[in-house]
């Protein structure tokens, strides 16, 4: 637990240093021209921290990034964001879109050396969407025939995911969903190794189909993870790197330094003065890529708790945040962000106003909710301290501060709490532990959809693991939401969204502030690199073209 009397002064420290010169980027081995070479070992850093690397769990950003290397899926998205073959050859959609084919590669072999088949897809889709398996996303697929009578345990099998050959299997829906094939590439679809069984177990090594496997001895939780290249992957030639490392719990001062003296190859987490350093320095600016806006953030107000049960508060909360202040904290990764939608997805609508920074309405907000507020006197207002969860090193530490500055104007007060991040996790996503929190969602796919069911769906509401961590039940929202996957056409299905997006700014589950793109700066030694419009990190077709082959050594052996 801490507490901060002011931001002012951590920006000031932020800023310090940015006059300090970079060293140069370290010299690739060949011209660019130079054609792909196989063998190195990728590295990066992350001041998160990953729980489970098991497709059925993961729901976070830092695991998912590295179960993208060990599970293919049937279908996934291409460097354009568009949907392409992956597992599947090829698939049909029959039925008025209420059945889809997939006609499955025969080629293709999991980690542990055993076929890939419809059977074990069927498996695999059975023990992600079980009801003992703590999938948080197992709602998505609530239109599979036969989903509630499995969830329910009144039925050992799903009976709308039906084996019809060796390599076909077919999926029936019980309507029509525009959003299924997105939905087919998420983790909890992509299938795992025979050995993880029917349901889901804590301590099954992850095995999948994917370009990368994890070997005894990759994971050392809290410490790094070790993925080497699967030499049966399908894709011939790929990949072309020996092995990527992941290390954890890394503060970005330290990433910096190890990335500068070629500990680490590969940077996402930066401080604000280490990120305008490198924004200004000519010699870098062909290492550094800027990634989409794949990312909301805001404060995640439980509607479900005091005073966040009262939509007054919650729309005087959404009304007091100054978000011209936050992008101050990272100018290079945030922008104000107003609303429900990702500015990258499709159906963004720009005019949409969504909630904007109003002191005075959000007084009379206060007031309405029964807690007025004096600001010359500092008297009413809610009268219990709100505690606030943040966990270190990330984006949150900064603006929790101006979350706590800016709500004291008008008689809310938040106390910030720093825990660690699976304990943010954990507590966050829990039903009745956590009042407030710091949210952020990147889209899994690029559709609304893929934002708004999991976070503001009632359907997406569990105990624990909740994606939906506002607690937010609107039976209004849940039918349009519904609706929407029933729509085929582009306008009605982006007018329905809108109509979402417009009851979400207005009842505030969220109160919206930012969106996030990556600002990643790599060695020049990094080929192939380009980010990806759907996954964090896209290393499908990276290579290396060191210098030199004296490598400084960090963590694992190499």
């Amino acid at each position: 637990m801490f507490s901060i009397r002011g931001a002012s002064s951590s920006f000031l420290l932020g800023l310090l240093g940015c006059d300090i010169a970079l060293p140069a980027p370290l010299p690739a081995g060949h011209p660019e021209e130079v054609a792909p070479r196989t063998g190195g070992t990728l590295r990066y850093a992350s001041f998160g921290d990953i729980r489970s690397l098991d497709p059925a769990r993961a729901n976070d950003g830092v695991a998912n990034s590295v179960v993208i290397f060990l599970f293919s899926a049937l279908i996934d998205f291409d460097q354009k964001g568009k949907l392409a073959p992956e597992l599947a050859e090829r698939w049909e959609v029959l039925d008025g879109g209420t059945r889809f084919r997939f006609f499955l590669r025969q080629d293709v072999r999991f980690h542990d050396g055993s076929p890939f088949t419809a059977a074990e897809m069927k498996r695999s889709l059975e023990r992600a969407l079980h009801p003992a398996t703590p999938n948080p996303s197992a709602s998505y697929y609530r239109n599979i025939v036969g989903y509630e009578l499995y969830t329910g345990k009144k039925v050992p099998h799903l009976d709308g995911i039906e084996v019809e050959g060796t390599h076909v299997l077919s999926i029936r829906l019980t309507a029509p969903d525009a959003a299924f094939l997105p939905l087919m590439t998420l983790p909890p679809a992509r299938p795992v190794c025979p050995s993880a069984g029917a349901t889901f177990r804590d301590d099954w090594p992850p095995c999948g189909t994917g370009p990368f496997q994890l070997r005894e001895g990759g994971w050392a939780k809290g410490q790094y993870v070790r993925v080497v290249r699967n030499p049966g992957y399908f894709v011939s030639g790929l990949p072309y790197l020996d092995a990527i490392e992941m290390h954890f719990l890394m503060n970005p001062p330290t990433q910096r330094f190890k990335f500068e003296v070629g500990e680490l190859d590969f940077v996402r987490d930066f401080t604000h003065a280490d990120t305008i350093r490198f924004a200004r320095d000519r010699r870098w600016q062909d290492s550094i890529t800027r990634g989409p806006d794949l990312d909301i953030y805001g404060e995640s107000l439980n509607t479900e708790m005091p005073p966040f049960d009262n939509v007054e508060v919650r729309r005087a909360v959404a009304a007091a945040l100054d978000r011209k202040a936050f992008t101050a904290v990272r100018p290079q990764n945030l922008s104000i962000h107003t609303s429900a939608i990702p500015a990258s997805t499709p159906g963004f609508d720009p005019a949409f106003k969504g909630q904007s920074f109003d002191l005075q309405g959000a007084l009379e907000h206060m007031r309405r909710a029964g807690f007025p507020y004096d600001p010359k006197t500092g008297q009413g207002g809610y009268p219990k301290t709100i505690p606030y969860l943040v966990y270190p090193l990330g984006i949150h530490e900064k603006t929790g501060q101006l979350v706590q500055q800016q709500l004291s104007r008008i008689g809310i007060r938040i106390e910030l709490r720093l825990v660690s991040w699976a304990t943010y996790l954990s507590l966050s996503q829990r039903q009745g532990a956590v009042t407030m929190s710091p949210q952020g969602w990147q889209q899994d796919f690029p559709d609304p959809s893929g934002v708004l069911d999991p976070l503001f769906s009632s359907t997406s509401i569990n105990a624990t693991e909740s994606s939906n961590s506002a607690f937010y039940r609107n039976p209004t929202l849940d039918g349009l939401l519904a609706r929407a996957h029933t729509e085929f056409d582009p306008q009605r299905r982006s007018a329905i969204y809108g109509e979402c997006n417009r009851i979400l700014a207005d009842d505030a589950p969220w109160a919206f502030t930012t969106s996030l793109h990556a600002f990643e700066v790599r060695q020049p030694h990094v080929r192939g690199y380009a980010p990806h419009p759907v996954h964090s990190f896209n290393f499908s077709r990276t290579w290396l073209d060191r210098a030199t082959t004296t490598v400084p050594s960090m963590g694992p052996s190499r």
